[in-house]
């Protein structure tokens, strides 16, 4: 794992495991981070996104990465969240009522800042804002989707006035408020299959 972050420009993902804490069990709780981490390596891998070069923290019922500086962020939109999502499916179609997997994904830009202790900086704050929005895990709930997705508005703007291959009509504004944090971001989700 690449340690060597000590103040970098880049792109932070969290992935969250929806309804962990109703799995009680401990045995349910180990196969869904396994095959959290499974499908995000293999989504990772297929969307060229070097997972073994992302700097990676554990976060109970999720997951903290990220990608180095030279991963274009629009990649983690789009082919990366595309991918998880067809690989979600395809473990879901398989997998019990209690094993199924649904994710929420929160993707920003930013600095992150490296200490003794791990990362931090008002883009880390910022993304995790996202990921526990109320409002966020509202819209995922209502949905129903394997994946949901929450972008920040930052890099939303950058990557639709960029020029981006994502579509931005795909994505539906959502206004955030969750602890000091007051913001406008996008929800995606997959289409319906």
């Amino acid at each position: 794992m690449n340690r060597d972050l000590r103040s970098v420009a880049t792109t932070l993902a969290a992935v969250d495991i929806s309804k962990f804490g109703t799995r009680q069990d401990a045995r349910t709780q180990l196969h869904l981070r396994h095959q959290m981490y499974t499908l995000i390596s293999e989504a990772c891998r297929i969307t060229r996104v070097p997972w073994t070069d992302c700097y990676r923290e554990d976060r109970g019922d999720g997951a903290l990465f990220i990608a180095p500086p030279t991963v274009a962020a629009e990649q983690l939109l789009d082919p990366f969240a595309h991918h998880l999502v067809a690989v979600l499916r395809r473990y879901n179609r398989l997998a019990s009522q209690t094993a199924r997997l649904r994710l929420r994904l929160a993707v920003h830009t930013g600095q992150v800042h490296r200490d003794d202790h791990g990362v931090t900086g008002p883009a880390l704050v910022h993304l995790f804002r996202l990921l526990d929005a109320p409002a966020f895990k509202k819209a995922a709930a209502d949905i129903g989707a394997d994946l949901a997705m929450i972008v920040s508005g930052r890099l939303y703007s950058d990557v639709t006035e960029n020029d981006a291959l994502i579509d931005p009509a795909a994505y539906k504004p959502q206004r955030i408020i969750c602890k000091e944090t007051r913001t406008q971001a996008w929800i995606w989700t997959p289409p319906a299959h």
